[in-house]
């Protein structure tokens, strides 16, 4: 019995405080959600997705006019030297080949510039949840990934997003120009 009051005043003085104060200290943030549906990130999306259209509309544009020169090059098959159709050959593949990489650049222009705009959002996001967590006195701000069970006025999810959307509503996506 002496052990038990020795173990409860224990848990009294030190453990509980400790318990009920980190308890009252974190907030909880859907960070995924608020990367997919705040209007900046929406804003992106459209962005990404209208710059992507315009270049598989240049490339297919290319494309084509790659494909009526290989019908020209393989039309004059037999009518020309071979010493000429050959050169004519790899001038074409030599063409494709560039398509092809400035396609690849393109690619990776974009990526990059959609990187750099996301990052953009998460300090922005990073900024907005330290100052509601100076705000509310949490001590702790976690992602809800990681949270299996908890009270639902830890959730600043909510709060976050409208700050932000009230604070950053796009991002332009600046895409290097490609040589």
């Amino acid at each position: 019995m002496r052990l038990f009051c020795l173990f409860l005043s224990f848990f009294s003085v030190f453990i509980w405080p400790v318990y009920s104060h980190a308890a009252g200290s974190i907030g909880v943030v859907d960070v995924a959600y608020i990367l997919s549906k705040s209007q900046a990130a929406q804003n992106i999306q459209a962005q990404r997705q209208s710059i992507r259209e315009a270049f598989l509309a240049d490339i297919s544009k290319t494309e084509q006019a790659l494909r009526a020169e290989e019908k020209e090059i393989l039309d004059q098959s037999g009518k020309i030297p071979q010493e000429d159709y050959l050169k004519l050959r790899q001038a074409y593949e030599a063409n494709l080949l560039e398509l092809r990489k400035d396609a690849q650049q393109k690619k990776r222009a974009l990526e990059e510039a959609s990187n750099v705009a996301m990052n953009v959002l998460r300090e922005e996001l990073y900024v907005v949840v330290q100052e509601i967590a100076n705000e509310r006195g949490f001590e702790l701000v976690i992602s809800n990934k990681n949270v299996i069970a908890g009270e639902k006025s830890l959730d600043i999810t909510k709060e976050t997003l409208e700050i932000i959307n009230k604070n950053l509503k796009e991002v332009p996506l600046k895409i290097e120009e490609v040589e």
